[in-house]
């Protein structure tokens, strides 16, 4: 994998960490405490939502257009479908990357852009999500893991 894949791998790897450290530390009944958003309204439906995004973004390696045209249906999976999940689809990002330079170009809705883009995409997406997290932990009194809340300074 070229040095800028890798750097930006790290980055995943860093963001994916807070949610696998959510999805771990957790328990069911934080996960799928009703938080307040008309959808993806539980940390759950958002983990999985997650993998379904990935899994777009994935694809779009090897067909080179990123499809969100599938209708994402939000399932409560287990804690360990999805963590596994998540690990199938890292494995598979990894193996994608492996063979590219940097100048593939991917469609984006009807904007040609290369992989570095459309993973920094991947990657802010997910932070999107790290961040309402711990918003709705904030509004909801979901304790923050110290696994989370240490290296982010977060109070509380």
């Amino acid at each position: 994998m070229i040095e800028s894949l890798k750097a930006q791998m790290a980055d995943w790897k860093q963001t994916r960490s807070i949610i696998l450290g959510f999805l771990e530390e957790l328990s069911d009944a934080d996960l799928d405490k009703i938080l307040p958003r008309k959808a993806l309204n539980t940390i759950r439906l958002q983990a999985h939502e997650l993998t379904l995004f990935q899994r777009d973004i994935v694809d779009s390696l090897t067909t080179r257009t990123v499809d969100f045209g599938t209708e994402y249906i939000y399932e409560n999976w287990e804690t360990a479908k999805i963590i596994e999940r998540m690990a199938e689809l890292d494995t598979e990002l990894e193996k994608k990357l492996d063979d590219m330079d940097g100048t593939e170009a991917i469609d984006y809705y009807g904007e040609q852009q290369n992989v570095h883009q459309i993973i920094s995409c991947m990657i802010g997406h997910e932070n999107m999500h790290v961040g309402q997290i711990i918003a709705f932990c904030y509004a909801t009194g979901i304790e923050i893991p110290n696994c989370i809340a240490e290296p982010m300074a977060l109070e509380g």
